[in-house]
């Protein structure tokens, strides 16, 4: 049960920043000079503000799930490194503030959770 509950709240976190995202998804994003190895040319890939901030919160996520998960010193040396230097660089360049984005929506969803706990008293 308390499994399910932390879901839902996962859940509702990810509908609040899709919310927040809805503003600036009309922005777009450009990654220029990708290149492509094997065929040695380059592209320009595009991509939206909210695509931007979706894989940046997928990724600092996947590094706090495997914090619980494993302890070897291979994640803990190499690759949650990577991956946190990974989110950091891309919000900082779309001045995206994952820490206050999280710290927004778990105060929505307290305030939310405290008004339905005062009408549930109400209806009593």
């Amino acid at each position: 049960m308390a499994d399910e509950n932390k879901e839902l709240q996962v859940w509702e976190l990810f509908r609040e920043v899709e919310k927040e995202m809805s503003r600036e998804e009309k922005k777009q994003v450009m990654i220029e000079k990708a290149i492509n190895l094997k065929l040695m040319c380059d592209y320009v890939v595009s991509c939206s503000y909210g695509d931007i901030v979706l894989i940046i919160c997928m990724i600092r996520d996947y590094v706090r799930n495997l914090d619980r998960e494993r302890d070897d010193i291979q994640w803990e040396a190499y690759y949650r490194g990577r991956f946190m230097d990974m989110a950091d660089r891309l919000s900082r360049q779309i001045e995206y503030d994952y820490d206050a984005a999280v710290e927004k929506c778990r105060k929505k969803l307290e305030k939310e959770k405290k008004t339905a706990i005062l009408a549930g008293m109400l209806w009593l």
